[in-house]
């Protein structure tokens, strides 16, 4: 499948959602899609009364931004979404949980998270102001606390039929 240069692939991942959510995800993927998406939900053994699903898409680089966007403002949901990327650009991964919020990282080819010079140089900054160790910091900015939180729920998952979705127009 050949992209298109200003359109990347990604996948969200929810890995919890009440089940009062489920229909009002649906309706918001469908609004950011323009088309039609009927998300298949399982039952996520971790949280009683919550479901997960999985959906990837192909659609306009930033896409992935607004996705997570409009579903963190619900709070409840844990979940992950990945922009890849494409053409010597960089790629995104976004981490959301209640308590933690949004984490944002840039993403390269391999999947690896990015940490630009200014953002070390901050680490150092706050580092020495706050007391903590510069290891806490680089996990901070890893994302490391959003991986704690959602890793129970990557093991549990089991996914759902993949299903590629291209937004047009």
């Amino acid at each position: 499948m050949t992209l298109e240069p200003k359109e990347v692939r990604g996948a969200l991942f929810i890995f919890s959602s009440p089940r009062s959510f489920c229909s009002p995800i649906n309706w918001a993927l469908s609004e950011i899609f323009k088309s039609d998406i009927q998300l298949d939900w399982e039952i996520q053994e971790l949280l009683p009364n919550n479901y997960s699903s999985e959906f990837n898409w192909i659609g306009p680089k930033g896409i992935c931004a607004r996705i997570v966007s409009n579903l963190s403002r619900w709070g409840k949901l844990r979940m992950e979404a990945i922009e890849e990327p494409i053409n010597n650009s960089l790629g995104e991964r976004f981490a959301v949980t209640p308590e933690l919020g949004i984490f944002r990282a840039d993403m390269n080819s391999l999947g690896e998270t990015l940490l630009s010079e200014t953002k070390i140089k901050a680490g150092f900054e706050r580092s020495n102001q706050e007391g903590e160790t510069i290891v806490a910091e680089i996990s901070f900015m890893l994302g490391k606390p959003w991986d704690d939180d959602l890793e129970p729920f990557r093991r549990s998952f089991n996914g759902t039929s993949v299903r590629w979705i291209s937004k047009t127009g």
